[in-house]
């Protein structure tokens, strides 16, 4: 097994990469911080940044390693690694930007305001930017730097490593301190990381819920419910790990136990990420609801709910 660990910069990701050296020995880890970057790895510039860029010839010319890492997109490796292989970290995107901030004063000579930092398009919605395309529910792993002891736990438990808690690369002196920001700064910021926003609340659920069942010894499951309609409902399903049983889903219309179904139809959109069950995981269901009602799945062995909070029809109706 091999992960790949996309890197969001200020989310205690160096932190994690220096544990995951300890671990596996840097010499296993490949790493991808750019062209110009000392730290990446003499394969990766010579196979991804060049002219023409190689990524099935780079995969075979690596040697068994433990994990590829780096500021990158999710879309650069997920369909070479797989999407249950994939992790990464979320912080509080106001906290996260404040913290690039100041990495920027101390160590790239930036001299601009924060506010003038922060207006940057480019330093926008930056979470959401690097996992664009990709469900947060079929990522591998999801850590909160916020609640990074709990995230390592669960992160080795799910991948039989015991990779070290660490803190390193901080710009405050303890990693649960908090920036302070006056009330201008922090309605603008609230505008411009709107998305980020609700990228991390939406996260944060995933990781209670997925916490919950790891502190109770039950798997936990990748799920999503993609549509519901006054007519169907659709989503797809597999339990994270190696098990690859199909799951069975309860649909909860208004709270109440309304139809069950098997989680093993086709979902081509998946193919790219590398699903299991060669991408037999979804489910669909007809029914016949009305625009008020609220929906949620459960799946049936374990109680897990999915999305972590009913979803009323009329948001979803085309």
């Amino acid at each position: 097994m091999s992960l790949f660990f996309v890197h969001i910069p200020k989310t205690a990701g160096t932190s994690f990469r220096k544990g995951a050296e300890r671990y596996f020995s840097p010499e296993r880890i490949v790493y991808d911080y750019g062209a110009n970057s000392d730290v990446t790895s003499p394969l990766v510039k010579k196979f991804l940044y060049d002219d023409q860029p190689d990524f099935w010839q780079f995969k075979q010319s690596l040697n068994n390693p433990a994990m590829i890492a780096g500021h990158v997109l999710i879309a650069r490796f997920a369909s070479l690694w797989g999407v249950g292989n994939t992790i990464t970290f979320l912080r509080d995107p106001l906290q996260r930007i404040a913290s690039e901030y100041e990495h920027f004063v101390r160590h790239m000579n930036y001299k601009g305001s924060f506010k003038e930092f922060y207006s940057d398009r480019g330093m926008r919605n930056r979470q959401r930017r690097a996992l664009y395309g990709v469900s947060l529910e079929a990522i591998g792993f999801i850590g909160l730097t916020e609640r990074y002891s709990e995230s390592l736990e669960m992160l080795n438990d799910r991948f039989a490593t015991r990779i070290p808690e660490r803190e390193d690369n901080q710009g405050k002196p303890r990693l649960e301190d908090e920036y302070e920001f006056d009330e201008e700064d922090l309605v603008e910021l609230r505008k411009l990381n709107r998305r980020d926003i609700e990228l991390y609340q939406y996260a944060s659920a995933l990781f209670d819920s997925r916490y919950e069942m790891f502190k109770s010894n039950q798997p936990w499951a990748h799920a999503c419910l993609v549509e519901a309609t006054t007519e169907s409902v659709s989503g797809w399903a597999w339990w994270a790990g190696e098990r690859d049983a199909p799951l069975e889903i309860e649909l909860l219309v208004n709270g109440e136990l309304a139809s069950t179904v098997r989680a093993v139809e086709f979902r081509q959109e998946l193919c790219r990420l590398l699903p299991p069950r060669g991408g037999y995981v979804g489910f669909n269901l007809p029914v016949k609801l009305s625009p008020l009602d609220t929906v949620q799945c459960r799946v049936a062995a374990t109680g897990q709910r999915f999305p972590p909070s009913p979803r009323r029809i009329e948001e979803t109706v085309k």
